[in-house]
């Protein structure tokens, strides 16, 4: 990749890791709010939820500012708010206040997840954008794994304040370097071209690549939602095997992801996609089988789940690139959609098989994850050229 691309993809990579920080940073603190603020563990974990609800909410808000604002002044805003909103939490002398604090800290957060894949878009060509895509998702994935480790070193030294703080003071570091690379305006942007939702929805490529992603994206954060339970109640183990599998899956994923661009270049993006979309209800299959078979040891789960990551890095690159061919007016509010597809799909996951992760076996997770997967791949089963 050139050095020019390495200039605009790294500073992104960074705003969307201090993003994605306001949560996995934050995770090991919720238990110490109990004591500290005298509340119950419900709104303790709300803190979390309402986080994930301002998400969401800013979604379709960045998407259309995007093009009124302009990505630097997107990035600027977002990342502006995500300082001030750490501070308050930091500050927050009760709970409603730090619920208050975490909704509007997740909207802020969301200017990240928007600005970056239209920005890599519209500045790259299409083999380019694949692998700087792949880059920034190699960058991130790391921080569902180092997040919790480094918030719970950070309770070693502070309280869950200084988490808060450390927060702020990293994503002021971060901000003036996103904001230089940033253009004003998205490369090749004409806004006489019809940019709203509706045109998007009416998109045909769009949303079926769209909602493939997002269904393949929502198996993934059901497992990983579910998995702290799972390998508990299903296996019998503790925390260190949950910590097992999002190192050893993260890792996987960082090295298919290296290979995303290459892969994708050799075969077309449109292929790469359903390869993955492939790999994925072939996994689940075998997942699902397997636990209907009998007693299912945790190195089987570990082995699925690492290639599930390594199937979600050869597709997910070009996923986002293909979904993204739009004119540049386009991508902002097609980025948003994506996201928030992707989080609609995650909770609704979640919430599914939550009532069956008390007994004794993966098969309702596994079946959950086949039916998504197997309607993300039949959404891009048509013939490559039909998604070209």
């Amino acid at each position: 990749m050139i050095p020019t691309a390495l200039r605009t993809i790294l500073p992104l990579s960074l705003v969307t890791c201090t993003s994605m920080l306001a949560m996995d940073l934050y995770l090991p603190a919720v238990p110490s709010l109990l004591g500290a603020l005298g509340i119950s563990v419900p709104l303790a974990q709300a803190t979390v939820a309402v986080f994930l609800a301002g998400l969401a909410a800013s979604q379709l808000f960045w998407g259309a500012a995007l093009n009124r604002l302009g990505p630097r002044r997107c990035v600027l805003v977002g990342g502006g708010l995500l300082v001030a909103t750490s501070a308050g939490c930091a500050l927050a002398p009760d709970i409603a206040w730090l619920l208050a604090m975490r909704f509007v800290q997740g909207a802020a957060a969301g200017a990240a997840a928007v600005v970056a894949p239209s920005v890599v878009r519209a500045t790259l060509g299409d083999h380019d954008a694949v692998r700087g895509l792949a880059a920034i998702s190699m960058i991130e994935s790391a921080v569902p794994a180092a997040g919790p480790v480094l918030g719970a070193a950070l309770l070693l030294v502070t309280d869950w304040r200084g988490t808060f703080w450390v927060l702020a003071a990293v994503t002021f570091a971060v901000l003036p370097f996103v904001v230089k690379v940033s253009p004003k305006v998205l490369p090749g942007l004409d806004r006489s071209v019809p940019s709203g939702y509706g045109t998007l929805l009416r998109h045909g490529k769009f949303v079926r690549i769209a909602l493939s992603q997002a269904l393949c994206m929502g198996a993934l954060l059901t497992f990983v939602a579910s998995a702290p339970q799972l390998v508990v109640n299903a296996f019998g183990l503790g925390n260190a095997a949950f910590a097992t599998l999002q190192v050893l899956s993260v890792a996987t994923f960082m090295v298919a992801a290296s290979q995303s661009g290459r892969i994708s270049k050799g075969v077309g993006a449109p292929r790469a996609i359903q390869i993955g979309a492939g790999l994925h209800v072939l996994l689940c299959a075998l997942l699902l089988a397997a636990s209907l078979a009998g007693s299912l040891p945790f190195t089987a789960l570990l082995l699925f789940w690492c290639a599930f990551c390594g199937a979600l890095a050869v597709r997910g690159p070009a996923s986002f690139s293909e979904a993204l061919s739009l004119p540049p007016s386009q991508m902002g509010r097609a980025s948003a959609l994506m996201m928030l597809a992707i989080l609609l799909a995650g909770a609704l996951g979640t919430q599914a098989v939550a009532p069956f992760l008390a007994g004794t076996s993966p098969a309702p997770l596994a079946l959950a994850m086949l039916l998504m997967c197997g309607a993300a791949f039949a959404l891009v089963t048509p013939a490559p050229k039909a998604l070209a």
